[in-house]
């Protein structure tokens, strides 16, 4: 709970609008995140009548540079796969409590014990919430100027057979191209574009990225051929955001890495009908000052 209070009040801040409040992270560190996500799937569906069938090529990237503000609290990281345990002093005050119930004299009994137990012990806050004070960095979007910019690209072929009443079964293969280039004067675009959290653990050498993948819609033009209107489509859907935890990057006095992952979302055509699921290939690295 106390992990959770801390690192939202930093958070919160870091995403109010900069023409909402003054800068809350004055004099606070800066870094640069640039990150490379290629996208890439493809499907194909058969539909009952044996005839009409409709699939997907996608390929979608993302190339963008973030700016980034230490948001502090450095005991705890603000993106991590599990909240840390309970940590043995908080445990063992926790049990002595509970097993006093509503006695009042015992909580008091209790609570003094504790106190006189851990007197002179200046981290025993620290220790109580599990804090480790020094071990981590957290960042996020930097509000007070340009949080986002880059580029984001969508190539995909679109191919089937469909029935155009009352003329027979056609064949059809079209692509549908677009880019988007950040930063745009759109406030939610540019809001949700900047959802970006970023822990070091200087303990491990660990790198933890959360990264906005949904609603980033890309404009689109659709190549000769097409039977479809849309005008944009999303970097990629069913999936809100890309988080990897613990990623080992601290080498050499640099944070960076790549990795591959399945789950990255969808590419979709003809309203749906066929659905490609999406892998992923992040390159990222993290640059401080």
């Amino acid at each position: 709970m106390m992990r959770l209070l801390f690192a939202a009040i930093g958070v919160f801040a870091a995403c109010l609008p900069a023409a909402a409040i003054d800068d809350p992270f004055a004099g606070a560190p800066r870094a640069r995140l640039h990150v490379r996500i290629e996208l890439t799937g493809s499907n194909r569906v058969d539909f009952p009548n044996q005839v009409e069938w409709a699939a997907i090529e996608a390929w979608r990237s993302l190339e963008l540079d973030f700016a980034l503000v230490d948001v502090g609290n450095d005991g705890y990281p603000i993106v991590a796969a599990t909240a840390p345990g309970t940590p043995p002093a908080m445990a063992g005050l926790e049990a002595k409590i509970e097993a006093c119930g509503e006695d009042q004299g015992c909580l008091a009994a209790a609570m003094l014990d504790f106190a006189k137990a851990n007197e002179g012990n200046a981290n025993i806050f620290a220790e109580m919430t599990g804090q480790q004070p020094g071990r981590f960095r957290n960042f996020a979007a930097d509000r007070a100027g340009t949080c986002a910019s880059g580029t984001l690209v969508v190539q995909d072929i679109l191919s089937g057979v469909y029935i155009p009443p009352p003329e027979p079964a056609r064949a059809y293969r079209f692509t549908r191209d677009g880019n988007l280039t950040l930063p745009q004067d759109d406030f939610g675009l540019m809001d949700y574009a900047c959802m970006v959290e970023v822990t070091l653990d200087h303990a491990t050498g660990n790198m933890s990225l959360r990264l906005p993948a949904a609603k980033l819609d890309v404009p689109v033009t659709l190549g000769p051929g097409a039977f479809t209107d849309e005008r944009s489509v999303p970097l990629t859907e069913a999936l809100q955001k890309i988080e990897l935890f613990d990623q080992p990057a601290g080498r050499d006095g640099k944070w960076s890495g790549v990795a591959e992952f399945d789950a990255a979302g969808a590419a979709s055509h003809n309203s749906g009908q066929v659905s490609a699921p999406l892998k992923a290939r992040i390159v990222w690295q993290l640059t401080e000052g």
